[in-house]
């Protein structure tokens, strides 16, 4: 029995040695010129916390969602979400609550609508990504995400 099992392990052992062989790895340098491009296309990486995308869906449910409606039929998720947004929306500047909710209300994509904005008013686009950055961790550490 103990033998069996060893023979699976070691099997097991040489599928994921194979597998990991032939995936190739990121870093490596390719063999010509050519791969080099193709892969520097596709390497482009984006770093995004991992809670960016629960946290822009609970502002885009603030903005459309009217105090009235939040408590009628809605998840209890949903609500300590709104409420998380509403603390941390009264606690920001008139003039930066209005920003990130033009940005949010316009567009589905942050980019596009960060850089629509950027282009309309002139503003630094580094200013408005610290302002949603900042803005997005404070929800998500109110929401206990952090």
């Amino acid at each position: 029995m103990i033998e069996k099992q060893v023979r699976v392990m070691d099997t097991a052992a040489e599928n994921e040695k194979q597998v990991r062989e032939s995936i190739p790895h990121a870093l490596e340098e390719p063999e010509n010129e050519n791969e080099k491009r193709v892969r520097g296309a596709k390497m482009k990486l984006k770093t995004r916390c991992y809670y960016t995308d629960y946290v822009n869906h609970a502002i885009r449910f603030f903005l459309t969602t009217p105090e009235t409606l939040k408590i009628e039929g809605k998840r209890r998720a949903d609500i300590d979400n709104w409420c998380a947004v509403q603390a941390v929306f009264h606690c920001l500047k008139d003039e930066d609550r209005a920003i990130i909710e033009k940005i949010y209300r316009t567009n589905y994509k942050v980019v596009v609508g960060v850089k629509e904005f950027c282009e309309q008013t002139g503003t630094d686009e580094r200013k408005v990504w610290t302002l949603i950055t900042k803005t997005s961790a404070a929800i998500a550490k109110r929401r206990g995400l952090i």
